[in-house]
């Protein structure tokens, strides 16, 4: 089996600690996306409940602010949920699940994976992928 970049970076004990703090920053956010998307809620809107900026939630979301424990479990609170995490152990296939309360449980997107070749793709096993990159995008 060919080796590849990520691979090769992934021999590396500081990469992988920084590459699993922006995994789980990412399928934070892309989940605060969804949810967002499925109350109809827009940053606008979300911003007015927070009484915060809509630029300042648009910075949260695409990941040019720091993303808090207090700032998600504050969004999260103004949205209805509450979120219990379920650690797992790192591995291939790994799926993180975070159950909302008094909602259904949600399985967050995998996010990035490197082919062969070491190009990135997207893999999702959210049925809507497309709407939380959408919603990331602005």
């Amino acid at each position: 089996m060919k080796t590849t970049i990520l691979d090769e970076y992934l021999k590396d004990e500081e990469f992988r600690r920084l590459f699993a703090q922006e995994d789980l920053i990412m399928e934070v956010a892309e989940t605060l996306c969804r949810l967002l998307e499925e109350e109809n809620v827009s940053r606008k809107e979300l911003a007015a409940r927070l009484g915060k900026t809509k630029g300042f939630v648009s910075q949260l979301l695409n990941g040019g602010r720091n993303l808090t424990l207090r700032t998600v479990a504050d969004i999260l609170h103004v949205l209805g949920y509450r979120v219990s995490l379920i650690p797992q152990k790192e591995g291939k296939n790994k799926i993180f699940e975070f159950p909302i309360q008094s909602q259904t449980l949600y399985q967050v997107p995998k996010g990035p994976e490197y082919n062969h070749a070491g190009e990135l793709n997207y893999y999702s096993q959210a049925d809507n992928y497309h709407n939380i990159k959408k919603a990331i995008s602005g």
